[in-house]
C-alpha cells in the first residue's frame, strides 16, 4: 500500500475611497490580524463543469486558471508530505494554495493519498491524518477525494477489499466525523484492462457505494470522442463494460459522476489535436446529463518529465488547448449546470 515519496505520475493598483467603508487591501488586513479567513474573490459557480487538474498550483498558475474561467481545479494533497512524522504537520504548501485559489474564486477538490514511512496502523493513521486535514480546511474546501488510481500498483499495494477497508470507510467517517457539510468522492479508478478498473468498481460500489457522495473516474483514451463512449455514452446494454454501466448495476446511478482526469499528451498528438479533443469531452459534457464535471489533465508541462500533458508549456506560454478551453467557456457560461 505505501507508494515513496518521489513516485511520479505513471502517465502522464489603487484602492478607491468609499464613504465609511474600508478599501479591500485594508479590510483583508483587518481580517488577517483578527484570524479571519477573507472570503472568496468573485467566486466561480461551484456547479460548473470546468475542471482542470493543477497538483500544488504557484499563484502565477492560478491566475491563467482564473482567466480562461475555469471553475474548479483538483489538487495533490500528499499525505507522506503533509505528514512527515506522527503528529507533525507541514501545512504550508497547502495552506498557500488553498488561500491563493479561494482568493481568486475557484472551487478546490483535494485529492487525499500516500502513506508516509512512518505509519504502521493504516486505518487508524488515515483516519486521524484526514480527520485533522478537513477540520483545518473545510471553510474552503468541502470534496475529498480518497486515493489516487487505488488499482494501479505504483499507487496502491492491494486489492479493492483492502482499499475499502483501510482507506475508503475510514476516510469516509474522518470526513463526515470533521465536517458534516464535506463531500467523499472516489474511487478514482484508472480505467485500464490491466488495472481490472471494472471488477474494482463494481465491488466497491457494490459494498460500500453508500460512502460516497461523487463517483470519479479517470479515462485517457485516443480522443475525447473515445473518452464519451467509454465511459457510458454508447453501451446500454454492456452494462459491466463502462462505469456508468457498473452505477447502474450496482444501483448508484443516481450520484454525480465526475470524469476527474483525461487528457493527452503534446509530444504525442499537435497541440491542435489535443485542443480538438477538449472541445469533444466538453460537448459530451454539456449533452450528458449523467456526467457533470470534467477536470482535464493538466494546466502545465512538468519541466521534470518528458510527458507534456500540459494546457501551459513549463514556462506558463498558453497551447491551443488553453485558449479553445478558454473560448468554450466563455461561449458557454453557464455549462450544462449541475447542482451536485
Amino acid at each position: 500500500m505505501k507508494v515513496p515519496a518521489d513516485t511520479p505520475s505513471v502517465r502522464r493598483r489603487r484602492c478607491p475611497t468609499v464613504r465609511g467603508a474600508l478599501c479591500l487591501p485594508a479590510l483583508l488586513l483587518v481580517l488577517a490580524m483578527l484570524g479571519v479567513a477573507p472570503p472568496p474573490a468573485h467566486g466561480a459557480d461551484p456547479d460548473l463543469p470546468y475542471g482542470i487538474n493543477a497538483h500544488l498550483p504557484s499563484a502565477a498558475v492560478l491566475d491563467l486558471v482564473r482567466d480562461a474561467g475555469i471553475s474548479w481545479i483538483r489538487v495533490d494533497f500528499n499525505w507522506f508530505m503533509m505528514e512527515p512524522e506522527r503528529g507533525v504537520y507541514d501545512w504550508s504548501t497547502t495552506d498557500a494554495v488553498v488561500s491563493d485559489a479561494r482568493s481568486r474564486g475557484l472551487n478546490i477538490f483535494a485529492t487525499l493519498a500516500y502513506v508516509p514511512g512512518w505509519a504502521t496502523n493504516i486505518p487508524a493513521d488515515w483516519y486521524q491524518f484526514v480527520f485533522d486535514t478537513v477540520s483545518r480546511y473545510k471553510d474552503s474546501v468541502r470534496h475529498w477525494g480518497m486515493w489516487n488510481e487505488p488499482n494501479l500498483d505504483p499507487f496502491f499495494r492491494g486489492g479493492p477489499q483492502q482499499y475499502i477497508q483501510d482507506v475508503l470507510r475510514p476516510g469516509a467517517r474522518a470526513v463526515r466525523d470533521a465536517d458534516s457539510s464535506a463531500l467523499v468522492l472516489g474511487p478514482e479508478l484508472a480505467q485500464l484492462q490491466s488495472g481490472h478498473w471494472n471488477a474494482w468498481l463494481l465491488t466497491v460500489l457494490t459494498q460500500a457505494g453508500d460512502e460516497i457522495d461523487i463517483v470519479t473516474h479517470h479515462d485517457y483514451s485516443d480522443d475525447g470522442l473515445s473518452v464519451l463512449k467509454g465511459l457510458g455514452g454508447q453501451f446500454p446494454h454492456s452494462r459491466l463494460r463502462t462505469p456508468r454501466g457498473i452505477m447502474e448495476v450496482t444501483g448508484t446511478s443516481d450520484k454525480p459522476f465526475w470524469l476527474t482526469e483525461t487528457g493527452w499528451r503534446t509530444d504525442q498528438v499537435t497541440q491542435n489535436e489535443q485542443a480538438d479533443y477538449y472541445v469533444q469531452v466538453l460537448e459530451g459534457v454539456d449533452s450528458a446529463s449523467w456526467l457533470d464535471k470534467v477536470f482535464f489533465y493538466e494546466i502545465a508541462d512538468d519541466p521534470r518529465f518528458p510527458e507534456q500533458w500540459g494546457i501551459l508549456e513549463s514556462d506558463l506560454t498558453p497551447k491551443q488547448a488553453y485558449y479553445r478551453y478558454r473560448d468554450y467557456i466563455t461561449a458557454h457560461p453557464s455549462g450544462q449546470a449541475r447542482a451536485r
